[in-house]
């Protein structure tokens, strides 16, 4: 009953979203409707990924190709080789220490980096989760990587269709004692999204993430193969626990991904995937996604009036 409820309130409040869920789970689906919209975009997909390509040379991943790319993250799910400038990660680093982030990505719950401690104090729990709010337009480093052409080009390839930008996420991780509520509500256990008919997301680490940093976590090729342990577990959308994954696939397909500061990978999150709690130093990650379109659900745009510093009135 309490799940029929929530369907409910979602239908009222997301009706696109929420039916989008519900048919998504079923591939069949998934496919027909990104054939579909393939079909119709094609000239223009085309003419697309041809102005992106001679745009190439201003890409800031030169030395890969986005339809090679787009190859490899159909086939695994995942793929690697992104790294992004120094000079970027520099930016983005310093915009995030001089701009509220906002524990449980709550839009009230707002705090400048240097002032964790005072926030958690006013919050009465250690913090997991800080995420910062309208990054596309206020962080002028992340606005200039979403024109980059080899992601734009990227999109199109995998997409099939003409890219829309369904979010950018940036976010701290912190290494704390998380109650297995928060865990959960911050995705720190296994899962798969269903977030389109057909979408992905691009991962960029902004600070260094050694084992212990909270790494990104996923299982390659899952997306065609999720957990099966009981009947209608291929459209089951759930969490798993670590024994669960551990013994359903093979070592060597769970990737535990590792990298210094500007490492960046793109995944289909269709996949089995979570992130790793820190247990030693906090982590800095930006997530660009794409999409056939846009439920307004994936993105971090806040009206300016709604966010509010929970620190301001401390002495």
């Amino acid at each position: 009953m309490p799940k029929i409820v929530s369907i409910i309130k979602s239908l009222h409040h997301q009706p696109k979203y929420t039916l989008m869920r519900g048919l998504g789970r079923f591939g069949i689906v998934r496919s027909s409707i990104a054939q579909a919209r393939a079909v119709l975009q094609y000239s223009q997909v085309r003419k697309h990924i041809t102005k992106c390509n001679d745009c190439m040379r201003d890409t800031n991943f030169s030395g890969l190709d986005p339809k090679l790319f787009s190859e490899e993250l159909n086939r695994k799910g995942v793929a690697f080789g992104m790294t992004l400038p120094a000079q970027t990660v520099r930016l983005i680093r310093e915009w995030a220490e001089t701009n509220n982030c906002y524990a449980d990505r709550n839009p009230a719950h707002g705090f400048l980096l240097k002032d964790r401690a005072a926030a958690e104090d006013a919050l009465g729990k250690p913090i997991l989760v800080a995420q910062y709010f309208n990054t596309s337009t206020q962080c002028p480093a992340v606005a200039e990587l979403l024109r980059d052409p080899f992601i734009q080009s990227l999109a199109a390839h995998y997409l099939g269709s003409m890219p829309t930008l369904a979010g950018t996420n940036l976010w701290w991780t912190f290494p704390v004692n998380a109650s297995e509520a928060d865990r959960d509500r911050h995705a720190h256990l296994f899962h798969r999204d269903v977030d389109d008919f057909r979408f992905f997301k691009l991962f960029f680490y902004i600070t260094d993430v050694n084992p212990g940093d909270g790494a990104h976590v996923c299982v390659s090729e899952s997306q065609f193969n999720p957990p099966l342990f009981k009947r209608g577990d291929q459209w089951n959308i759930r969490r798993y626990s670590d024994n669960e994954i551990t013994n359903y696939y093979t070592k060597d397909r769970i990737l535990e991904i590792c990298g210094p500061a500007g490492t960046g990978f793109a995944e289909d999150t269709l996949c089995i995937h979570k992130g790793l709690t820190p247990t030693r130093t906090p982590r800095l990650l930006l997530q660009i996604q794409y999409a056939l379109f846009d439920y307004g659900v994936m993105n971090d745009r806040r009206i300016s009036t709604d966010l509010h510093n929970i620190t301001s009135n401390k002495a």
